[in-house]
């Protein structure tokens, strides 16, 4: 399970609070909020030796670390299209104002 749980927190997924204090040590709950996904929750299942990862409502379960790091990047690299140019438009206004 600790493996699961480090690999989560190095990409930016926060411990559910009460995680520790938890009577259920089977299921271990992680949080990453993304502003074009919303809520990525991620589920660390002892019995099964997995994750679930939920996404929009969708269920994704994985126990192989390779399946799970291409989908979380597949997550980022489906980025809307308007949210991009709005990015870009932001950052371009940012360094207009910069006195360089």
């Amino acid at each position: 399970m600790s493996m699961y749980r480090s690999y989560l927190l190095k990409n930016q997924f926060w411990a559910k609070k009460g995680n520790e204090k938890s009577e259920n040590e089977k299921e271990k709950i992680f949080i990453k909020h993304d502003s074009e996904i919303g809520g990525i929750y991620a589920i660390i299942n002892a019995e099964h030796k997995g994750v679930k990862i939920v996404v929009n409502g969708e269920d994704h379960w994985f126990n192989n670390f390779d399946k799970l790091d291409n989908f979380l990047s597949s997550l980022r690299q489906n980025e809307n299209a308007f949210m991009k140019i709005l990015r870009r438009k932001n950052m371009s206004g940012q360094l207009r104002r910069l006195e360089i």
